[in-house]
């Protein structure tokens, strides 16, 4: 290997691609030192290093090593920054709070105190709602208007307003807002992933409700489904969940049965005849909330 001048080119790249010494080593797996070792020429990586700066820095060995002088890689979309950042484009967070620097005071302290309003607010959720929500992101936004802030589910704002002042009362209405705006918005913030915590969170409790039923039966997009229609349409709690999939299982089997009559061409007793067509969910949590008991209304669990 070319080594004359490898510490100099690797600066060079790195500089192009805009990257600093520590965010390189942070990548590579090693020290800040290390990286400044390499650019002066007092060390020189070894051969797993070598692999990951050439991925980093989207940069070939040929050029490194001068092995085809002055030809490197352009700058593309494959090394990691890049890579993280058009993740981040494609895989928008579920919950985002963003808010002008003018309100960064009072989310700082809401950090600073290992966010307690943010925490208070999920649990909540899974109190009175039975529901786990995703984690909240809080974010500032040098392009808002001054002491604006705005909700985002999914990327998509539904929520914004301009609060003067950094006192806690405003943290508290802040939070309140967002609380409402997640209600409202439940069927674009409740995912497939939330619902997956839910039922294993019951499966270590009480394994045999779940096993062999979910996601076997009933899938975690039925399931979830269901939870919705049961929380927003009918004003359920979601969370007698043991209850739910049991009943949500008796529903789909007498489908399954009427379904197997209607092929066999048997008559059905009365109390079993419908409009033909599988119910769709919002009819199968229709049917669950008729089965359960008053007691897991909302306002019965909403302080």
């Amino acid at each position: 290997m070319a080594l004359d001048g490898f510490g100099t080119r690797l600066k060079t790249i790195r500089q192009e691609r805009g990257y600093t010494q520590k965010q390189l080593a942070g990548l590579l797996g090693v020290t800040e030192q290390a990286v400044s070792k390499y650019e002066r020429g007092n060390s020189y990586p070894d051969i797993g290093v070598l692999s990951g700066i050439a991925e980093v820095l989207d940069c070939s060995l040929d050029y490194l090593f001068q092995l085809e002088p002055g030809k490197r890689n352009l700058p593309g979309q494959e090394n990691v920054f890049r890579k993280q950042g058009i993740s981040r484009f494609l895989q928008q967070d579920v919950i985002v709070l963003q808010f002008d620097e003018k309100l960064v005071p009072l989310f700082m302290e809401e950090a600073k105190q290992n966010c307690p309003h943010m925490i208070e607010m999920r649990q909540q959720a899974a109190l009175q709602w039975g529901i786990i929500l995703p984690l909240i992101r809080m974010q500032d936004q040098s392009n808002m208007e001054p002491s604006q802030f705005e909700i985002c589910i999914n990327g998509v704002p539904v929520y914004s307003e301009i609060r003067e002042g950094t006192n806690p009362e405003e943290l508290f209405y802040i939070v309140g807002k967002l609380k409402e705006m997640v209600f409202q918005n439940l069927d674009q913030v409740l995912n497939n992933q939330c619902v997956y915590y839910m039922v294993e969170s019951l499966r270590e409790e009480n394994p045999y409700v779940v096993e062999s039923i979910v996601p076997e039966v009933i899938s975690y997009s039925l399931l979830r489904q269901v939870l919705i229609h049961l929380v927003k349409d009918f004003g359920y709690t979601a969370h007698p969940l043991i209850l739910i999939i049991q009943l949500l299982e008796q529903q789909l089997a007498l489908e399954q049965q009427l379904g197997l009559e209607q092929q066999l061409g048997l008559e059905q007793q009365p109390a079993l005849r419908r409009a033909g067509g599988i119910p769709g969910s919002r009819e199968l949590a229709r049917r669950i909330a008729e089965q359960m008991d008053p007691g897991f209304r909302l306002e019965n669990w909403v302080k």
